[in-house]
């Protein structure tokens, strides 16, 4: 069983938090990203935001219906943000995705309203289940299904659904092939943007690495840490 308190000292990268201030930090709950791809809403409120000093006062703005991911009100402090999440926040009317840098593998760019009705969500495994439908998980643990004759049924692991948040449906695709604009999620080209060229396989027994083409270089890192966005230019903001 595992344990419900987390140490600073041991806690992962993602939580962007001085080690040494205090002993313990926010353990985030089950949920839509694991634990060592997300940052609890107490941190991301505090030492991200900078708009709260403590977790009384997460508390209290959570408690409010002040904070929304994907255009949910969140009220557990624990709660996992991760990968292209949206977050709003109510009294400002202020708008951010979560995407990574260079520097941090979670980070924040500001967006506007109309960007933050899309969200990109990648397809990570796709099953037949009852009924011959077709089921595709994405990133953040959503589950997606499609009838055989469906095009979207055709797509595959790495391909990303762009869907409307407000009208809950998959209203485009960006396919992982050659052209397309692609972002580095993790690795020591994090945060890197270039374009598709191919996958190779260089052994069965290790996995499969994507070739990009960034800035007249060739580039190379794994296929699981490549992330469609566009195809001549990327759909969401960067920056």
């Amino acid at each position: 069983m595992g344990k419900r308190h987390l140490k600073r000292i041991a806690a992962p990268v993602t939580y962007r938090i001085p080690r040494k201030i205090f002993k313990f930090a926010p353990k985030v709950r089950p949920g839509p990203h694991g634990m060592y791809e997300s940052i609890p809403v107490a941190t991301l409120l505090i030492y991200v935001l900078n708009i709260a000093k403590n977790t009384r006062e997460v508390k209290y703005i959570l408690r409010k219906g002040y904070f929304k991911v994907d255009g949910k009100v969140i009220k557990d402090h624990r709660f996992p943000i991760g990968l292209m999440d949206v977050l709003e926040l109510t009294p400002t009317k202020e708008f951010f995705r979560v995407l990574p840098s260079t520097k941090y593998y979670i980070d924040l760019v500001k967006i506007n309203e109309n960007e933050a009705k899309i969200k990109l969500c990648q397809i990570k495994r796709k099953m037949m289940v009852k009924g011959a439908n077709i089921q595709m998980t994405t990133h953040d643990g959503r589950n997606f299904l499609f009838v055989p004759d469906d095009d979207y049924s055709k797509l595959k692991p790495g391909d990303v659904l762009v869907y409307n948040l407000e009208e809950k449906k998959v209203v485009d695709v960006i396919k992982f092939e050659k052209g397309n604009l692609a972002l580095v999620t993790k690795g020591a080209r994090m945060g890197v943007v270039a374009r598709i060229e191919e996958v190779i396989k260089p052994h069965p027994l290790k996995p499969r690495v994507a070739r990009l083409r960034y800035d007249d270089m060739l580039i190379e890192t794994l296929y699981k840490y490549v992330f469609p966005i566009g195809r001549e230019a990327p759909i969401i903001t960067l920056h």
